[in-house]
């Protein structure tokens, strides 16, 4: 018969296993090496902001980013799927943003209509746009998933910054209650504050990765995430997960649990 202490760390064990299939990068630098990452088995995908994959045999998930790279997308991603063996496909990039693929939730629905749900015959899974973390992002994907008939959307892909690892989560959970039954992706989040940019401490930042990604990894309905991210110094450092030179820092560390 086994013991209470046993029973525990069983537990223990399972969740870690199940969480460790979650954890991803938004991998922007193809010139860094990305097997660093993978040495414990805690992160096992990736994607680029595009159909750009880098040499690594570990999960691709392509991003049809915006309006800008529908002619690249439509000219590419049926030999990318074959190739690289995709699985996965994620929407637009922030849509609610004006800096980034800045679309209505109406020419979002006819972007996807024509160029990523003709992908669901080949029986990839569709994630939705991924709205920023922005007090507009919630109510535009429930207007684009009203509009966009006729349109799978298999997850919801959202991104999560924030300096308060209790309000990020609250935000998450929200998701989670507006389109109960679809698995999520949090497929940014950091520690910075969404409207300036600015970030937190180190030490804040490692409290913060800690205690949602263990948040992350223990529930069942968060599907996949993935932190904000690689940049070698062209973002607050303390978010970094490289230092200056491309390696694998000890926020990188602790993120793969190393």
């Amino acid at each position: 018969m086994f013991s209470a202490a046993a029973l525990v760390a069983c537990l223990a064990c399972l969740l870690s296993i199940a969480g460790a299939q979650k954890a991803g990068l938004p991998w922007s630098q193809p010139s860094f090496d990305i097997s660093q990452f993978l040495t414990t088995g805690k992160v096992t995908w990736y994607y680029t902001f595009g159909i750009s994959s880098v040499s690594t045999s570990t999960e691709f998930v392509p991003m049809l980013f915006g309006a800008s790279q529908a002619a690249q997308w439509d000219s590419s991603i049926n030999s990318v799927i074959q190739n690289q063996g995709v699985t996965h496909i994620l929407g637009f990039n922030e849509p609610n943003e004006p800096s980034q693929a800045n679309l209505s939730p109406q020419a979002a629905a006819a972007l996807w209509q024509q160029h990523i749900q003709p992908l669901k015959a080949q029986g990839v899974l569709l994630g939705s746009p991924a709205p920023s973390s922005s007090s507009s992002g919630l109510q535009w994907l429930q207007q684009f998933v009203q509009v966009c008939t006729g349109c799978t959307v298999d997850f919801i892909a959202i991104h999560q910054f924030g300096t308060s690892a209790s309000d990020v989560i609250a935000a998450v959970q929200e998701y989670h209650d507006v389109f109960p039954g679809k698995p999520i992706w949090v497929t940014e989040w950091t520690c910075a504050d969404p409207n300036s940019g600015s970030g937190c401490s180190a030490s804040a930042v490692a409290s913060f990765m800690q205690t949602i990604q263990a948040f992350f990894d223990s529930q069942s309905y968060i599907e996949r995430y993935a932190w904000f991210g690689v940049f070698a110094g062209s973002s607050p450092v303390q978010i970094d997960l490289v230092d200056s030179s491309g390696h694998i820092n000890a926020l990188g560390e602790q993120y793969i649990g190393a």
